[in-house]
């Protein structure tokens, strides 16, 4: 068994401006299977458009609020709801709440998570 805490786990920031901070709570190291990382966006922050490489990718919010786009389609995430993100699929997500969002983004396989080393510590 493993577990971690949020509050306690080495925050990454995202090399542009206003974007997330990702807090990798198991990765490759822990599990074959899945990662999961918490994500916060800050207020009218987001990510551009992206893909995961290899890992299929539940969105879990846990505060605030965030549109999520693919292509055409563009659906507005809030505690209780999730979304499912392909391979290869590609989206961006912005938070266009004033408060920061929160969310928890579980990967399987945990490649993704490999991704968020690179980025700076935040």
């Amino acid at each position: 068994m493993y577990v971690a805490d949020s509050a306690t786990a080495t925050r990454l920031r995202a090399p542009l401006a206003g974007g997330p901070t990702a807090a990798p709570l198991t990765t490759a190291a822990t599990s074959e299977q899945v990662a999961v990382v918490h994500v916060e966006i800050p207020a009218g922050g987001g990510m551009p458009e992206h893909d995961h490489g290899a890992s299929q990718i539940v969105l879990i919010p846990l505060s605030g609020s965030v549109q999520l786009r693919h292509g055409q389609e563009a659906h507005t995430l809030t505690p209780g709801s999730a979304a499912h993100i392909g391979t290869g699929e590609r989206v961006s997500l912005a938070n266009p709440g004033a408060e920061p969002a929160s969310l928890m983004v579980v990967a399987s396989p945990p490649e993704f998570a490999a991704r968020l080393a690179t980025w700076p510590v935040a």
